[in-house]
Order: C-alpha cells, then sequence, then structure tokens
C-alpha cells in the first residue's frame, strides 16, 4: 500500500489507507467512526523504528474498526518523548480518535523526575490497547573501536568509548550511562543526536562508536550492518537474555553489586513495555474495547504477519491489560531505589 507523506510547521504525517471492506463486531456503536480520522501520535520523527512498526499496524488496524477509518501517524519529537506524553495527556481528543505510541520510558522518566517541572503525564493514566514488541534495547559498539570486548575495554583511556544520545532525558543516555556503570566502563556521552537514524550516521562518520537501542529495530532496520559485523551487541538492557542473542549478557548480569542489580532492574523493567499503543486517559470505555479488539485482530492477520517477516520485524505482542501492569509496577518502585538509580544517573 503506497503511503502518501507530507508536512506542516509542527510535525510530519503520513496517511495508511487499506482496501478492505470485512468489519467484525466490535463494541463501540457502529457509526462513531464515520467521517472520522485516526491520529496516531509518535513520540519520535520519522525514519526509525517507531515510524516503521506504526506503518505496518496502520496498513492492517482499520479494516478490524467500524466504518474503516483513515488513520494518520503524527510525528511529536521532543524532550525524549516528553512533548508527545504531555500533549497526549493534556490536550489530545479524548474520543477515541487518538492514540499514542509514546517512548516505552514514559513510565520511568515519570517516576525519576516526579514532582519537577515539565513532567505533565501520569503513565499510569493512559488506556494501553497493545504492544507490538518488547523493548529490550541492545547496546551496540561499532567496528571502529579498538577491542568490542568489555573486559578489554575497561582498560581503554576515557574518551575511547563514544556514544551518540539525544539528551539526558533520553532513553539513550540512561542505556549508555547503565551500561558504563554495570560493566565497569568510561563512556563519553555525547548529546543533541535527535532520533536512531542521526545516530546511525554519526557513528558512520566517526563522530561515536556505540549506539545502544532497541534490539528489533537494529534487526529491521539494521540487518546488513550486522552481517557485516559492522555493529556488535555486547549488552542488553532488559530482565532477561533475548532468544536472538543467548550470549548476550543483560545489565542487570553486569552488575557487580546487590545495590546496582537493583537500580539496573529498575531500568530494565521498562523493556517489556515496549511499543505500546495507548489512549489519552478519559476515553470512552466502548471506544478503548473497540480499539483494543481491533488491535488484536490486526496483529493475528495473516497480512499483517506476511508484512512484519518480509520486513524482518520482530513481533511480541501482548495486550494492553498487560502493558498496564508493567506500567504500574514502574509506577509503584520504592522510593530508595529510585533515588539510587537518579543519583547514578546524575540526576537532582
Amino acid at each position: 500500500m503506497r503511503l502518501k507523506m507530507f508536512k506542516t510547521s509542527v510535525v510530519a504525517a503520513v496517511f495508511a489507507a487499506i482496501a478492505a471492506f470485512a468489519l467484525p463486531t466490535q463494541s463501540a456503536k457502529a457509526g462513531f467512526y464515520k467521517d472520522k480520522v485516526i491520529t496516531i501520535v509518535i513520540a519520535f520523527g520519522p525514519g526509525g523504528g517507531y515510524h516503521l512498526y506504526s506503518t505496518t499496524l496502520a496498513n492492517h488496524l482499520r479494516q478490524y474498526i467500524p466504518d474503516m477509518p483513515p488513520i494518520v501517524l503524527q510525528f511529536m519529537p521532543g524532550a525524549g518523548g516528553l512533548k508527545a506524553a504531555n500533549y497526549m495527556y493534556k490536550v489530545a481528543p479524548k474520543d477515541g480518535t487518538y492514540m499514542s505510541l509514546l517512548s516505552q520510558t514514559a513510565a520511568l522518566f515519570q517516576r525519576l523526575n516526579r514532582g519537577k517541572k515539565g513532567y505533565r503525564y501520569d503513565a499510569s493514566k493512559f488506556n494501553y490497547i497493545g504492544r507490538l514488541v518488547s523493548m529490550d534495547a541492545a547496546h551496540m559498539l561499532y567496528k571502529s573501536l579498538p577491542s568490542r570486548d568489555l573486559k578489554t575495554l575497561k582498560g581503554e583511556k576515557p574518551g575511547t568509548i563514544i556514544a551518540c544520545t539525544a539528551g539526558k532525558a533520553a532513553q539513550g543516555y540512561i542505556n549508555a550511562k547503565a551500561l558504563s556503570v554495570a560493566a565497569g566502563l568510561n563512556v563519553k556521552i555525547l548529546t543533541g543526536y535527535q532520533g536512531s537514524a542521526r545516530q546511525n550516521i554519526a557513528m558512520q562518520r566517526g563522530e561515536c562508536n556505540y549506539q545502544p537501542g532497541a534490539w528489533n529495530s537494529w534487526k529491521a532496520r539494521r540487518g546488513a550492518w550486522l552481517e557485516q559485523k559492522l555493529i556488535k551487541p555486547v549488552a542488553l538492557t532488559a530482565l532477561e537474555r533475548h532468544p536472538d542473542l543467548p550470549d548476550v549478557p543483560t545489565i542487570v548480569e553486569l552488575a557487580k553489586t546487590a545495590k546496582l542489580k537493583r537500580i539496573m532492574s529498575f531500568i530494565a523493567g521498562y523493556a517489556p513495555v515496549g511499543r505500546a499503543y495507548a489512549t489519552p486517559p478519559g476515553t470512552p470505555a466502548d471506544r478503548v474495547a473497540t480499539l483494543r479488539a481491533a488491535f488484536d485482530k490486526a496483529v493475528a492477520d495473516k497480512g499483517f504477519l506476511a508484512e512484519t517477516k518480509k520486513r524482518n520485524m520482530l513481533i511480541g505482542t501482548a495486550s494492553g491489560k498487560f502493558v498496564q501492569k508493567i506500567v504500574d509496577g514502574i509506577i509503584a518502585t520504592p522510593d530508595g531505589v529510585v533515588n539510587e538509580t537518579k543519583k547514578m544517573l546524575g540526576y537532582k
């Protein structure tokens, strides 16, 4: 299906249209979505994994929603996902026409920044529709490094390992800092690189040689790099090892003390949230049920599964209720663990 892309002064949007006609029974009253448009707000810019997964979902979701409304992808990057989270919580319509794909770290950052100005959302109040895949972050070292063995890199001088990240409020920064502490490395973390596509280019240019990012995105978008051994995964931000990478340890495993293991477990807790879609708080329950049912049918659709296989996309779906429990658990993390983590990250 051909996607028509356009830009406005604020966001870029993509219209996804589908020529499908079967309308399964849903919970929302028939007729609500007639002449409506569903907007999926994406917390990062186009060209990365958020774009790929959302476009693929949109290609198959519409046919399972009553009246088959067109689906728009609206990119809203800013502050590591904070801009989009605040928008969805405070501004976006709460009638079932707006969904979001926020950063999987939205709940983590909320917990780390409780009470701080600028955080105007509560991740536990969103209505989670479903998850396409978990978001284990793979810590990739580029070929330009003198070694890609963690034990050997411990002895390298400061500035040898350089990470490119968006900023201190981004998951890339947290992941890089976590690996640095857990593995005992001296990592220089550069900021100002918005989006994984730009960070990839920075590695090619020699501006950095280390980038943490979602394993599913690396596999789908940089499979050739993996085959050519331009990048090598040396650790995962995850609670357990990934079946694709049985020999790659988690940051929890790398941590040497009980205190550090608590910190790394808290940080890695965002991985099961993954690429999860949600509606704003206050969305009518029947429309939440409609979108959940449509999501469940879309991700089981033969066409969806064929497209994800063709694009080399990892899929590990979970229900909206499952994601809700994970988010609630992150928000309930004890203050002691949160304060230890903030100190390690250099947050006030």
